[in-house]
């Protein structure tokens, strides 16, 4: 096996037309040169130079030809490595919920394809409590979540804090208003996703529509919220962060809230043991974006 650094001695000699002047551009004494370049020749059986003047035999060129791709190989493999290192090339494993997919989720890659186009990100939906696991288990590098619960091997970064909007059919008597209170929908029944999928998300926006002092009945759907045909359909209504309520379901409408109602926030929720260096470019660039609320 001959080594690159015997690899650039040679091309030095065969592009200089000589082994002082090879020696000189390597920054050696010519002697060494010489004799190494001898001690491959007789490793490999072969001439790779004539002597006097200096110039390549046929094997020479055989031999330089195959060594500047290897060369060149290797300073690609270098230069691929450190650009992973800085988190330049790579797969960022990114689970997001269903309600950061309108905004929140284009907005990140798109900055992310510029800033770092070498990076792929592959994405999947799902609930809150689907992407804690996936995150322990390490089958996600980072989640675009809404009440992710608080683990020591977390970290987490508040990336926005959005006010709640109301979504309810268009032939809904209150939906002409230009906004509405919680109390004018009291006893109708509040569409929502099951506990079970997103607890912490789940308590988070029943206790802000809990905060005027109103209780809803709540009629349980793993369809998203505001894709149910029941709001479309009666009375029912359900409640949307203000990034999904500018584009609501056909047959709905969405409303502002006129209520002094708690945000509701959208987390980078991530585990530092394990993050890779081109899911921690997503992280420090999610961190960096201007985010509207």
């Amino acid at each position: 096996m001959v080594d690159l650094r015997l690899m650039r001695y040679v091309v030095a000699v065969a592009d200089e037309g000589g082994f002082q002047r090879a020696a000189e551009r390597l920054h050696m004494a010519q002697p060494p040169l010489s004799r190494q370049i001898r001690d491959l020749e007789r490793e490999l059986g072969v001439r790779l130079f004539d002597r006097r003047p200096t110039r390549l035999t046929e094997p020479g060129r055989v031999f330089v030809e195959s060594a500047r791709k290897v060369l060149a190989d290797a300073a690609g493999l270098v230069e691929a490595t450190r650009r992973a290192g800085r988190g330049e090339t790579g797969v960022v494993r990114l689970g997001y919920v269903p309600s950061a997919a309108h905004e929140t989720l284009p907005h990140l890659l798109a900055a992310m394809a510029d800033e770092r186009p070498g990076v792929r990100v592959d994405v999947r939906e799902a609930w809150s409590a689907e992407l804690d696991l996936a995150l322990r288990e390490e089958r996600i590098d980072v989640a675009l979540a809404r009440g992710v619960p608080e683990r020591e091997m977390y970290a987490r970064a508040t990336l926005r804090s959005e006010p709640l909007m109301v979504v309810l059919g268009e032939r809904n008597p209150l939906a002409g208003r230009d906004g509405i209170r919680l109390r004018d929908l009291r006893g109708r029944m509040f569409c929502f996703f099951p506990r079970h999928v997103a607890p912490d998300s789940y308590d988070a926006v029943l206790g802000a529509l809990r905060h005027t002092g109103e209780e809803f009945e709540v009629w349980e759907n793993t369809v998203p919220q505001a894709r149910h045909d029941r709001l479309r359909a009666g009375e029912d209504f359900t409640v949307v962060p203000r990034s999904l309520g500018g584009e609501p379901p056909a047959g709905t409408v969405s409303l502002p809230i006129l209520d002094d109602l708690p945000t509701i926030d959208v987390e980078l929720v991530w585990r530092p043991d394990s993050l890779s260096p081109s899911a921690g470019a997503l992280v420090a660039l999610a961190r960096r974006l201007t985010w509207s609320h």
